[in-house]
């Protein structure tokens, strides 16, 4: 199914869908499931114009905000914002592959190591970006910014997250919550003019 075709669904404004629209339809992505660099091409063409989502981030000192820019069966595109204190936890992603890229602020980025029961991270300011296969479990924490914004696409969209609790024998799975069960407790909800 080329992008041609597809119906867009987004809840930035309608004509902003349709601007993103048009720059992911420029890329030439294949039909399917988005490999890992596939993904970092996206989210460093979308990170490229700031002038698409910049002036829809809320910074939210409650609850981790986000907003879904962009999605289609093959592949998601969602803006995030990290307060002081906000992480998201330890969690897979359902089957799906990633990528993030830092457009403000700074993340720390932990993730279950090779070995399945240590720990490895990385910190990711503006311009940094990482990316994903299936089995990657980790925990994003806020760094710094006010506040901190990333960018992140996902292949095919996601249907949930497996959240897990790190003990000294490796990760185990404590519970799967279902991205509509998600998506539903935020507590900032995108309010756009049409």
């Amino acid at each position: 199914m080329s992008l041609k075709f597809v119906k867009k669904v987004s809840e930035a404004p309608p004509e902003r869908a349709e601007e993103l629209h048009e720059l992911l339809l420029s890329l030439d992505l294949p039909d399917g499931r988005l490999s890992p660099a596939q993904l970092e091409k996206v989210i460093e063409a979308v990170a490229k114009r700031p002038d698409l989502y910049e002036d829809l981030i809320v910074a939210d000192r409650e609850s981790r905000w986000w907003l879904l820019l962009y999605r289609t069966p093959s592949f998601e595109v969602k803006l995030l914002t990290w307060e002081n204190g906000q992480e998201s936890d330890w969690h897979d992603h359902g089957g799906s592959s990633g990528a993030f890229r830092v457009t403000a602020g700074s993340l720390l980025e932990r993730h279950r190591a090779a070995d399945s029961v240590s720990v490895d991270s990385a910190s990711f300011g503006v311009g940094g970006y990482g990316s994903f296969a299936t089995d990657y479990v980790h925990d994003v924490v806020f760094e710094s910014g006010d506040p901190a914004v990333s960018i992140h696409a996902y292949s095919p969209p996601l249907s949930g997250l497996t959240y897990y609790e790190q003990t000294r024998f490796g990760f185990i799975a404590r519970e799967f919550v279902e991205e509509e069960r998600r998506s539903m407790f935020r507590t900032t909800q995108p309010d756009f003019e049409d």
